[in-house]
């Protein structure tokens, strides 16, 4: 984790929200996804429609992301109304990309 989120994070929600504006706006150079609990609701066909681009995922933090930064990305989606920690985040994702390509390909991991 960024030195300044972690350290933001422990000062307030305002400043936690910027510092991963901060983080990861320069990494907004593809299809840019912020997860986030008020996103869209896709389901797992929907999911794998995004796999036509290159993206990138953003996973914010316990008090999301600022306004301006969920504007800036061409997407915002959710992946449950429930909010998880970082760790299981990456893992829920992780496990969706791999189900979405796996449809993609025609793979039987998710049965059709």
């Amino acid at each position: 984790m960024n030195k300044n989120i972690s350290k933001a994070q422990s000062i307030g929600e305002k400043e936690a929200r910027k510092s991963y504006t901060e983080a990861f706006s320069p990494f907004m150079k593809t299809y840019s996804i912020c997860l986030d609990v008020q996103g869209e609701k896709l389901d797992t066909f929907e999911f794998a429609k995004l796999f036509d681009k290159n993206i990138s995922f953003f996973i914010g933090g316990a008090y999301g992301f600022e306004t301006s930064f969920v504007s800036k990305c061409d997407r915002s989606i959710s992946l449950s109304g429930l909010t998880f920690s970082h760790k299981l985040a990456k893992t829920v994702l992780y496990e969706q990309i791999y189900r979405a390509l796996c449809i993609k390909n025609n793979h039987p991991y998710h049965k059709n």
